[in-house]
């Protein structure tokens, strides 16, 4: 799921439309109160949460290794 923050619907939907995100699910964030909450302050920026609660984060796009697991059943 995309969640873009602190900027305009028009900015989000360039955005999107720009790094080929259409496929993916996106919530408004325009305040950027979810980022604050989730600890995020630039985009690209990725988010893994795993069942168990715990969470992986990184800059740019995912590592092929994190997709992987985060697509693979338990």
């Amino acid at each position: 799921m995309g969640v873009p923050g602190g900027d305009s619907q028009d900015s989000y939907r360039k955005f999107v439309a720009k790094h080929q995100l259409g496929d993916v699910p996106q919530l408004s964030n325009e305040d950027g109160e979810l980022w604050d909450q989730l600890g995020n302050s630039y985009q690209p920026r990725w988010m893994l949460v795993r069942a168990d609660g715990s969470i992986e984060r990184g800059g740019g796009t995912p590592p092929p290794d994190i997709v992987h697991d985060a697509l693979t059943p338990a």
